[in-house]
């Protein structure tokens, strides 16, 4: 009886593919008795058939020079998990070595691992088990130059963390919101969750569901507690400054009066006890919403994920810190004016949700002035004159 394959055990092939990964490049590829000496140093055996059959069923790609390998990797179809190359001698007789070239890139790897490692929405133990599980995908190269992760000592998000068994599995709680939230739009149906907000109690920050009278307090009886869910439309999900957001309503219908339906905007890390419902939600067309159609638009318009009328505002910033403007907005806004050099500053008019854009202003103001409209430049004015009075009264 052929004896079954363990988890996580690998066969021949994944063996293979993991000594060229490990051992081989294009500066260096490796032929079959080198493949079957890493074989044996890791305590298995490969014969030379069982390699050459590999080698035969992954369509390797030979060539004789720079150029020729050139071309298979700029003809390589991207979809395709790997590519073997085979470095031949200039009469195409003798085999020099045998190498793979992989989708994903050792520069994307890296990416990938600080994406998690810098996360706002992973708690440490997550973050440690998603790292772990990405390097053993990417292999040992991967490992030895990401060190550096075991000096992240903690993750700004910890959310249930104490409650996790750190041994096997561990799937991110938010990530696994976002992907209910995700099957939910597809299915059309709408939501079920706690929004919460954190509080400070016991010595300890916490997350506290939260309703119309406020915070649903875990310590008290179960008797008075409020049952405070929310059930909601679900209509996108966006990604912005680290973190994920649900934009959706919590109406049944379009308003009465013919106007779009104002819609709100929920963090998922802020969500508890989540469930997809039967009910059938209502869509964006129903509710009368079309600018969220381009994320990428809605993501630059609000800088800080308000909900609100998105409308043109001029700016004027000093040019040495034009790589804000750029770093915020992309391409997507018009220098109108600016100085006779270019020097001192740049006048710039920009679309954007005015409820978010003012504390994007405020963090700016030492080198941003609004110019456009009056009646947002009196917002401003209103908003600096509520932080200033809060410096010139004593502190008791």
């Amino acid at each position: 009886m052929k004896k079954l394959k363990e988890i996580g055990e690998q066969n021949k092939y994944d063996l293979i593919r993991c000594i060229l990964r490990e051992n081989a490049s294009r500066e260096f590829p490796i032929g079959i008795t080198k493949i079957k000496e890493c074989a044996k140093n890791m305590g298995c055996t490969i014969g030379r058939n069982a390699i050459e059959n590999f080698m035969n069923e992954m369509l390797v790609k030979n060539y004789e020079t720079d150029e020729e390998c050139d071309t298979l990797l700029k003809d390589w179809k991207a979809e395709e998990r790997e590519i073997i190359l085979c470095k031949t001698s200039k009469d195409g007789r003798r085999t020099k070595g045998y190498w793979m070239h992989e989708s994903i890139s050792d520069s994307e790897w890296m990416y990938l691992l600080d994406s998690v490692l810098y996360s706002k929405i992973l708690t440490k133990k997550e973050a440690d088990n998603l790292v772990y599980r990405i390097t053993l995908l990417a292999g040992r190269r991967i490992s030895d130059i990401a060190t550096y992760r075991h000096r992240m000592k903690n993750q700004p998000y910890f959310v249930g963390d104490v409650d996790i068994n750190e041994k096997g599995h561990i799937e991110s709680r938010v990530l696994k919101q976002v992907h209910m939230i995700r099957t939910a739009i597809k299915q059309g149906k709408k939501v079920k969750f706690n929004l919460c907000v954190y509080d400070y109690g016991k010595q300890k920050v916490r997350l506290i569901p939260y309703g119309k009278r406020g915070k649903v307090f875990p310590e008290t009886p179960e008797k008075y507690r409020e049952d405070v869910h929310r059930i909601c439309s679900p209509f996108e999900i966006v990604y912005s400054n680290g973190r994920y957001y649900m934009l959706g309503t919590d109406k049944a219908k379009k308003t009465e009066d013919g106007k779009s339906l104002k819609y709100k905007l929920y963090r998922i890390d802020l969500m508890t006890d989540l469930s997809v419902t039967r009910a059938v939600a209502i869509t964006k067309e129903e509710a009368g919403i079309q600018e969220i159609e381009d994320l990428f638009r809605y993501r630059i318009e609000n800088p800080y994920m308000f909900t609100g009328k998105v409308e043109k505002v001029r700016i004027r910033v000093d040019a040495e810190q034009f790589t804000q403007i750029v770093d915020w907005f992309g391409d997507r806004f018009k220098v109108i004016g600016h100085d006779a050099n270019m020097e001192r500053y740049l006048d710039i008019d920009v679309e954007v949700n005015t409820n978010s854009f003012i504390y994007w202003v405020l963090q700016y103001s030492g080198c941003v002035q609004v110019l456009e409209t009056e009646d947002f430049r009196n917002q401003v004015r209103d908003k600096l004159r509520e932080v200033l009075k809060k410096y010139e009264e004593d502190i008791s």
